[in-house]
């Protein structure tokens, strides 16, 4: 699959320095396309592994009707050191 990275509108050191702002920052999920979360059986909420090149993300599940299939899209600070095209398996 093919990884999106996406940097919030309200993200960076003044977000992530500040508690009282910490609401602001991206929830720890990661978005999958409704075709590609039937495929696998994955459901919102279910916990997944992102793996790609050595590296593993374990993320909550978002399922979303607007996203392409094959496409997995997460927030660039819980995206890690992976690469551009990854594995998604369900682990709950």
């Amino acid at each position: 699959m093919r990884l999106l990275r996406y940097r919030p509108l309200f993200s960076g050191p003044a977000v992530e320095r500040i508690p009282e702002l910490q609401f602001q920052r991206p929830a720890a999920e990661v978005e999958l396309s409704y075709d590609d979360a039937e495929r696998r059986q994955i459901a919102s909420g279910d916990t997944v592994a992102i793996r790609s090149n050595g590296t593993s993300v374990a993320l909550r599940a978002q399922i979303s009707m607007a996203l392409a299939a094959g496409t997995v899209r997460i927030a660039d600070e819980h995206a890690a050191d992976l690469h551009r095209d990854v594995e998604v398996v369900k682990t709950s």
